[in-house]
Formats: C-alpha cells, sequence, structure tokens
C-alpha cells in the first residue's frame, strides 16, 4: 500500500476521531439527561445512554491513535445512526434553507466511520495493516 494512502487513513482517522471526540467532552461536561430523556421518549432503556460516552469518547480516541480502528469506527457509526434515529429522524427528507441536507453532518460522521471501518488503520497507526 502506498504512503498517500495511509497518510489519507491518518487524516480520515484524525479528522472523525477529534471532530466526534468534541461531542464526548460536552457530555462529561453537560451530562447525558438529555440523551436519557430521548432515549425514554423511544421506549429505550435509559441506561443506554451511557453507550454515548464508548462512541463519543473512547472510541475516537482509538481512532486517533489508531488502536482497534475498525471496531472503533463500527462503534462510531452505530452512535450516528442512534443519533440520526433519534433526533434526526425528522430531518432525513429535509434541506435547509440554504440548500443542503439537513443532516448532512451526521451523515459525513457516519459514512466516514464505515470508510475507516472498511479501510483499516493504515501503516501510521498501533494497529497496523492486517488483512480480513
Amino acid at each position: 500500500m502506498s504512503t498517500s494512502s495511509d497518510f489519507a487513513k491518518l487524516l480520515l482517522r484524525l479528522m472523525i476521531g477529534g471532530l466526534m471526540l468534541f461531542h464526548g467532552i460536552a457530555k462529561l461536561n453537560y451530562g447525558i439527561s438529555s440523551i436519557e430523556g430521548l432515549l425514554a421518549s423511544h421506549n429505550w432503556p435509559s441506561f443506554l445512554a451511557y453507550g454515548v460516552y464508548v462512541g463519543e469518547i473512547l472510541a475516537p480516541i482509538l481512532l486517533i491513535i489508531g488502536f482497534q480502528t475498525r471496531i472503533s469506527g463500527f462503534i462510531i457509526a452505530l452512535t450516528m445512526g442512534v443519533a440520526i434515529y433519534l433526533v434526526h429522524s425528522t430531518d432525513i427528507f429535509e434541506i435547509t434553507k440554504t440548500g443542503g441536507w439537513a443532516i448532512e453532518l451526521q451523515m459525513i460522521y457516519l459514512i466516514s466511520a464505515v470508510s475507516i471501518m472498511l479501510l483499516g488503520a493504515g501503516k501510521f497507526a498501533f494497529d497496523k495493516e492486517k488483512k480480513w
């Protein structure tokens, strides 16, 4: 594999991991009661809200350092899928007043996380390229 491909994987991991981590830090600072309420409104157990710490803190840190990258990508994709369902499901077919898709940011996170899951870490990581 070429060095440019490995560098691109690193950039993708740093971008998604770093930006998602900001969301996790906000949850640490302000709590997860709003997520517990969302889960309750959908008749899901409120203890699942603690999963946000895995999806928005642990998995992004692992992505940044390149450890358990494929699993971390899956966890972030799952987190974003749940967030889209719980918070943005009414926005799926909406266009903003500036012409963008209402959930484009959430989809960028989700599809990028799936891409990371499929691509792996690259050579600039604790996980070295592994063949499935």
